[in-house]
């Protein structure tokens, strides 16, 4: 006899007919064994849950210890400002592109000091700003355009030609990094 479909309902039968003894080889002669089986199961899995609960956290221990986290820098009190940033904004109100040169580069190593507060890895501010997560630093593509232009005046010098215009913006696109991290 060829059977060419699957009776479901004599599979769902059967697999009553097991667990309320009417089987053959039903379960209730079989109960204290597979209740004793499922018991030793239960508690190894629960010990296993618990080894593997305390080696992920000696994972996030070590991790911590090796790639540290990045930090929030503590906010600026109200009415209280950056020192530092005012003396960047006294060289850019100036009409001297020597104070201004000057005020991109000191606003360039508040960002550096700030990457380093906030426990970003690197030997300089460019590693640091590519170990960045993009999510955690909404204003990174202001920071790469600061730090590039930065970089231009400290290898040009004075053969980079620098407007008041361009001075502000740049100094703009620090002052949106800052403020981000309430760092001003």
């Amino acid at each position: 006899m060829d059977v060419d479909f699957l009776n479901l309902q004599h599979i769902f039968f059967k697999i009553y007919q097991f667990f309320t003894g009417s089987f053959e080889l039903g379960m209730s002669e079989y109960w204290p064994l597979i209740t004793l089986i499922s018991f030793v199961l239960s508690i190894l899995l629960a010990i296993a849950c618990i080894y593997y609960y305390w080696q992920i956290k000696e994972v996030e221990k070590l991790d911590k210890a090796i790639f540290g986290t990045v930090l929030e820098t503590e906010p600026i009190a109200e009415g209280e400002k950056n020192e530092r940033w005012l003396r960047v904004l006294e060289h850019l109100e100036t009409e001297s592109q020597t104070e201004w040169r000057t005020a991109i580069l000191e606003a360039d190593i508040i960002l550096d000091e700030m990457t380093i507060k906030m426990g970003y890895h690197g030997d300089n501010l460019g590693e640091r700003l590519k170990g960045v997560e993009r999510s955690d630093f909404l204003t990174i593509h202001q920071a790469w355009e600061a730090h590039k232009v930065r970089n231009i005046i400290a290898h040009e010098g004075s053969d980079y030609i620098l407007s008041k215009r361009e001075a502000k913006r740049i100094i703009d696109l620090y002052r949106q990094v800052f403020e981000e991290f309430n760092f001003i």
